[in-house]
């Protein structure tokens, strides 16, 4: 069995020097950690046409996924105008989700209506469908650039009624957006 003890010693060499060069590796990622998903934001165009409001709640405990919910309190001309030319008058909260694909970047849906609001005994109507999905790129732990699309439908796009557009629908709009976000910290 004289063979057998270089191979032994090569192997627990091996371990050992696997074990002392972990600490080093962990160090190294220091500062480097995973950005975490959730909280209260407040976004706006890059060209200030709008702002919103989003609140991010986490589904897992590492913030790697989350619901969105987010509600535009003011809209560009041009918005207006395409939500007015379908009879609509408002927007409705943007629900979606979003997943951290890498350590620093999420990618996220999100669905919203434009809506004519209700009269006396008659209820609010669909009138568009605004599907948006892109990436939300954090630059620091309270500070993001989203990039996204987002695809406008007739509401008879939704002929099953289940909320999204039917498979095969097509956009009658889609644009690109980037926006600024920004968490609302914890003051004083």
């Amino acid at each position: 069995m004289p063979g057998k003890k270089p191979l032994f010693t090569l192997a627990v060499g091996a371990i050992l020097i696997g074990l002392l060069t972990l600490p080093l590796a962990a160090a190294s990622d220091q500062g480097q950690g995973q950005y975490k998903l959730g909280g209260a934001w407040l976004g706006i165009k890059s060209d200030g046409g709008h702002r919103w409001t989003c609140i991010e709640t986490p589904l897992d405990s590492a913030a790697r996924e989350a619901t969105l919910q987010v509600s535009f309190t003011v809209y560009s001309s041009p918005m207006a105008g395409l939500i007015a030319s379908a009879g609509a008058d408002s927007f409705g909260d943007f629900v979606g989700e979003a997943r951290m694909s890498d350590r620093t970047t999420a990618q996220f849906t999100l669905v919203g209506y434009a809506v004519k609001q209700s009269q006396l005994a008659v209820p609010p109507e669909i009138r568009l469908i605004f599907v948006g999905f892109g990436t939300w790129t954090f630059t620091d732990s309270t500070h993001a650039v989203l990039q996204y699309w987002v695809n406008v439908y007739p509401a008879a796009a939704d002929a099953d009624g289940d909320g999204m557009p039917d498979a095969g629908s097509t956009p009658m709009l889609r644009f690109p957006i980037t926006d600024t976000a920004q968490r609302v910290p914890i003051l004083p």
